[in-house]
């Protein structure tokens, strides 16, 4: 069984941070039930990112950090956003090891965040379902 893990914000925000994440789990990763996700609405002062995800010790543990202050369409996008990293990592798409990283099978060194194609994925992605999770949930906006 999946586990998902909210901590920081407000009680609103962990409460649709959870329900987003599941959400993606069941687009993304339907069959996958071995992940373990811990997501940190956090106030990531002095950064420009809204989100990060890192993967932990498996391909099945992953730590999401998302920007508490963003308004509710972008921290869902966001949150959709780093999910699709989190299906690339479990998926082994993108690998990174020994400061080399593999995306399908290519190596990718020295590429710009903009031009990484797991990034063009994720941007890609990320807006469409931020939409069709919003119209699935019923989120009042």
């Amino acid at each position: 069984m999946n586990e998902v893990c909210v901590t920081g914000g407000t009680k609103k925000q962990r409460e649709l941070a959870e329900m987003v994440v599941n959400w993606s789990i069941t687009k993304l990763m339907p069959k996958m039930r071995t992940l373990d996700i811990a997501v940190e609405l956090s106030s990531m002062s002095g950064d420009d990112a809204y989100g990060y995800c890192m993967e932990e010790d498996t391909n099945r543990e992953f730590t999401v950090t998302i920007r508490k202050s963003l308004p509710i369409f972008e921290l869902v996008g966001t949150i959709i956003h780093e999910m699709i990293h989190v299906k690339q990592y479990a998926r082994r798409e993108l690998r990174v090891a020994h400061g080399n990283t593999m995306w399908k099978k290519k190596s990718y060194n020295n590429v710009s965040y903009i031009d990484a194609p797991w990034e063009k994925e994720a941007y890609r992605l990320e807006r469409k379902y931020a939409l069709e999770c919003i119209e699935q949930l019923e989120f009042t906006l």
